[in-house]
C-alpha cells in the first residue's frame, strides 16, 4: 500500500458490498491494491452481508488496511452501500461491487473528470465482461413497452426488439463522453456530499432499481450522469436465471415501487 494513503485524508472512498463473494473479491482487491494500485489515496470499506465463504478472514489476513463492517442480519444492496457511505472519509465515493476488477487508471480517470467538471452528478466508467467485450451497462429509463419487451423475451440482451435495443443503447458511441439516462449500479463515482444530498440510495427497494433510481434522482436535480469511457472495468456480471425465481419476485417488487414512485414513463426532464 503506498505510505501516502496511511497518513493522508483518502481522496476517494471505495465502497463494497459482498455475500459470499470471495471467489470474486480476490480478483477486485487483486486490481485495487497489486495489479493497478491506485495513484491517488483512496481507503477501501467493505460491507459484509453475512458471508459463511471465509471472506472476512481472508481480507483480514491478505488487505489489514481494508475496513471492514459486519452485518448480523441481511440488508438489502442500497441500505448496505449507504451504510458504507456514512463511514466514509473520501471526498468522493465509488460503489464498486465485488465482482469488478478495476483497470489501470480507472478510478483515477473519473477522479481527474470529477475535479474538472464538478457540476457533474455520477460518473460510470465503460464496462466488459470478462472476454473483454462491450457490456450493455448504459441504459435508458424503463417505460412500461421496455418491461413487457423484457419479460418476453426472457431479458435476452440479444434479442432483436426496438424497445430492449434502446433500452440498452446498442447504438452508444462507446468512445465517446457523454450523458447517459443511468447505468447499473456495479460502478459509480460521485462526490459524497452529492450522494448525501440526494440522500443516498432509496432503501425501500432491497435489490433492483436503486441504480436507475439514483440516477433518476441526480437528472432531475440537473445533475447529469456521464459515461466516461477511458475508465474501464470488468464486470463479471452475476445474472439470475430466466426462470421464476426468488430474485426474480424481488426484481418485479423493485419495479412497482420504482414506476409508483417514478410514474410509468420516467424521464430525465420530468419536472
Amino acid at each position: 500500500m503506498n505510505n501516502l494513503q496511511s497518513i493522508e485524508i483518502p481522496a476517494v472512498s471505495i465502497i463494497t458490498v459482498g455475500m459470499n463473494h470471495l471467489s470474486y473479491l480476490k480478483g477486485l482487491l487483486l486490481s485495487l491494491f497489486k495489479d493497478n494500485s491506485l495513484a491517488i489515496p483512496f481507503e477501501m470499506i467493505y460491507i459484509d452481508n453475512c458471508s459463511s465463504d471465509g471472506t472476512i478472514e481472508y481480507i483480514r489476513a491478505n488487505y489489514p488496511m481494508v475496513r471492514i463492517y459486519e452485518n448480523t442480519t441481511i440488508k438489502g444492496f442500497g441500505e448496505n452501500n449507504n451504510y458504507g457511505v456514512s463511514h466514509a472519509k473520501g471526498k468522493y465515493i465509488a460503489i464498486i461491487n465485488p465482482d469488478i476488477v478495476i483497470l489501470k487508471d480507472s478510478i483515477e480517470s473519473l477522479f481527474n473528470y470529477m475535479n474538472l467538471y464538478p457540476e457533474t452528478g455520477i460518473l460510470v466508467p465503460k464496462l466488459l465482461n470478462p472476454d473483454m467485450s462491450i457490456q450493455y451497462s448504459v441504459r435508458s429509463f424503463i417505460s412500461i413497452k421496455i418491461l413487457f419487451s423484457r419479460i418476453l423475451s426472457k431479458g435476452n440482451d440479444s434479442c432483436k426488439n426496438k424497445y430492449i435495443d434502446k433500452y440498452l443503447q446498442k447504438d452508444l458511441d462507446i468512445t465517446k463522453i457523454q450523458d447517459v439516462d443511468w447505468a447499473i449500479g456495479a460502478a459509480m463515482f460521485m462526490s459524497r456530499d452529492f450522494f448525501n444530498q440526494l440522500k443516498g440510495f432509496d432503501e425501500r427497494y432491497f435489490l433492483y432499481m436503486e441504480d436507475e433510481d439514483l440516477c433518476l434522482s441526480s437528472w432531475l436535480k440537473n445533475m447529469p450522469v456521464i459515461y466516461v469511457p477511458a475508465s474501464q472495468m470488468i464486470h463479471n456480471h452475476l445474472r439470475a436465471s430466466s426462470k421464476i425465481n426468488k430474485k426474480t419476485l424481488i426484481h418485479i417488487q423493485s419495479m412497482c415501487k420504482f414506476f409508483l414512485k417514478n410514474g410509468l414513463n420516467p424521464r430525465r426532464n420530468k419536472y
